[in-house]
């Protein structure tokens, strides 16, 4: 039951994200392919406010085909951060419902500061459900809080990127310019992506 909590967090931190995308996007005149709730083949499809929805059998999130670059980039500067703050959004109001001060470390911290990725979240929220439903709404709003704040990193393939790259086409860059900023920052994402799992793995192996 524990990991099921915990894996509804994560899903439901990463649904509430793409479906604000998708929100956001058909307001703005873009279009909307597919919101898909979880990963894998798809195990049912049906059609909602004109949208096509399909279920997944691995509930670790979900994902919104949108054809955001189509857009202008004013119009496309809302769809893209309607994620991100959705997350912050959730994360400050579950925070609050929890009402409690005493946040988890994540595990084998050492530091007052360190970060986490998806192995230190799962292993977060299992302890937070054991310790109850305040603890495991606290831990789930820090969760919402850190996605939303993470995905305004100015690094592609997150949000914040993609932020930067409308910002550099509203301002007349070269396509040069924006070819290689994308190229340079998605290698930094996955260089930053790959020292978190380490570190992931390495505090684990601590409380092992």
């Amino acid at each position: 039951m524990r990991w099921v909590q915990a894996l509804g967090v994560i899903g439901g931190t990463v649904l509430l994200h793409e479906v604000a995308h998708a929100v956001a996007a058909r307001r703005a005149g873009g279009e909307v392919k597919e919101v898909g709730i979880g990963f894998g083949p798809p195990l049912a499809r049906g059609l909602v406010g004109g949208v096509t929805v399909t279920l997944r059998p691995i509930p670790l999130g979900g994902f919104a085909a949108i054809d955001v670059e189509t857009l202008p980039p004013a119009r496309r500067l809302p769809v893209l951060l309607a994620g991100p703050l959705a997350n912050i959004a959730a994360g400050l109001v579950l925070r609050q419902v929890a009402q409690s001060h005493e946040p988890l470390l994540l595990p084998g911290q050492t530091r007052r500061v360190e970060v986490g990725g998806l192995l230190s979240a799962l292993h977060m929220l299992t302890r937070a459900a054991a310790a109850g439903p305040r603890t495991l709404l606290r831990t789930a709003g820090d969760v919402n809080l850190s996605v939303g704040l993470a995905n305004l990193l100015p690094m592609l393939p997150l949000d914040g990127g993609h932020v930067a790259v409308a910002h550099l086409e509203a301002a007349g860059a070269k396509r040069s310019v924006i070819v290689g900023f994308r190229q340079i920052t998605a290698g930094i994402f996955l260089w930053f992506a790959l020292r978190v799992l380490l570190a992931d793995l390495g505090r684990l192996r601590r409380v092992a």
